[in-house]
């Protein structure tokens, strides 16, 4: 059973996986992301701030999805997703290359989610070392993948809410 991302979280019925609760919390995270970018021009998009160290909204945006794929459809589904994490740093684009990546994602992570049997979220995560996130060397297993994709996702929205509003654009408001 799937729910919108703008309704609240409620306790889960007995087919329900709690990692649907994930996949709510997520869609809200990255709609809000796909939000920053919807009237940014494509050259504005991909125009670097005059800060040191900074990246385009292109980029970050990229960097967003491109670490939801691999967290989230390829650590815990066990998808290729064939990520090339370097590459996400210097990308360029348009919206509507992202937005069509986006939606993509939305749909495989709704298919994956909700389906997730609980028992998965305490097997172990197969993450390379250079990948490992955490502040302590113990294994990570699918739940906490998930949730480093949730930090890690809402981090960058934020970072494309600054963005936008250092390109000169007012902030997005509710989508």
């Amino acid at each position: 059973m799937s729910r919108s991302a703008s309704e609240p979280l409620r306790p889960l019925t007995e087919e329900e996986s709690e990692a649907s609760h994930f996949a709510v919390v997520l869609e809200r995270i990255v709609r809000n992301a796909l939000a920053q970018v919807r009237d940014i021009s494509d050259v504005d998009l991909n125009r670097p701030l005059k800060l040191p160290e900074s990246n385009t909204a292109f980029v970050l945006a990229t960097h967003l999805i491109g670490s939801a794929e691999y967290w989230v459809l390829e650590l815990a589904g066990g998808r290729d997703v064939q990520r090339d994490r370097l590459s996400e740093f210097r990308a360029t684009g348009t919206r509507a290359e992202l937005a069509a990546r986006y939606e993509h994602w939305l749909a495989a992570m709704q298919e994956l989610l909700p389906t997730l049997p609980n028992y998965r979220l305490n097997q172990l995560a197969c993450v390379p070392a250079h990948y490992h996130p955490a502040l302590t060397k113990e294994p990570m297993t699918i739940c906490d993948a998930l949730l480093h994709a949730v930090e890690h996702c809402a981090l960058h929205q934020g970072h494309l809410e600054l963005t936008r509003q250092l390109l000169g654009y007012a902030p997005a408001g509710p989508q």
